[in-house]
């Protein structure tokens, strides 16, 4: 697997009603910035979003923010970045969080946070990445959605094998041990 340096990370622009999402954000912050890896994320300066910011700034680390250009006349940009990239569209932001990273961390977050996880998770099972992503399940957040992905592969709709595309992390040690024993492998080969 190649060296992973910059990594994304995508959450909510709210901090959830558990507090354990602020504290768990903040480590992860603190932890990505002390093993140098820059982190790319949504740009935006509320919720658990503002949060990863902060944090990884705080330890010393970098911070690239991807934004849409109506959301940062929305004022919703975060100041004081490493690097803030303004896109056109949503899904212009997707490809260019896809292009500057080499893995992706999904912390608890909304609906924008759900669309981007399976976003990058349907490219993978499509080989358009080969790129680890991880689940970070703080307390259970995403045990349903996990669920639902594994009845997904039961009732056929995905091979079983899909389900190692993605980490489901309870904790921050979780994450870099999946990311250190990834193997991108799909049940079926896609010729170009």
């Amino acid at each position: 697997m190649p060296t992973i340096k910059n990594v994304c990370v995508f959450c909510g622009s709210n901090h959830g009603l558990d507090p354990a999402f602020k504290r768990q954000t903040i480590a992860l912050g603190e932890s990505l910035a002390a093993h140098h890896h820059p982190v790319v994320y949504g740009g935006g300066k509320e919720g658990l979003m503002g949060t990863i910011a902060d944090a990884t700034l705080a330890a010393g680390g970098q911070v690239i923010g991807i934004i849409p250009t109506f959301l940062s006349e929305m004022n919703l940009a975060k100041d004081g970045l490493t690097q803030l990239i303004e896109t056109a569209t949503m899904d212009e932001r997707k490809d260019e969080m896809l292009r500057q990273s080499d893995a992706f961390i999904v912390l608890p977050g909304g609906f924008g946070t759900f669309e981007e996880f399976t976003t990058m998770l349907s490219w993978s099972q499509l080989n358009v990445h080969q790129k680890p992503i991880a689940l970070f399940n703080i307390n259970h957040y995403y045990d349903n959605l996990v669920a639902m992905m594994k009845t997904c592969c039961d009732q056929g709709f995905a091979p079983q094998e899909n389900l190692d595309l993605f980490i489901d992390a309870t904790s921050i040690d979780d994450i870099f041990t999946g990311f250190d024993h990834f193997h991108h492998q799909l049940p079926y080969k896609y010729t170009n």
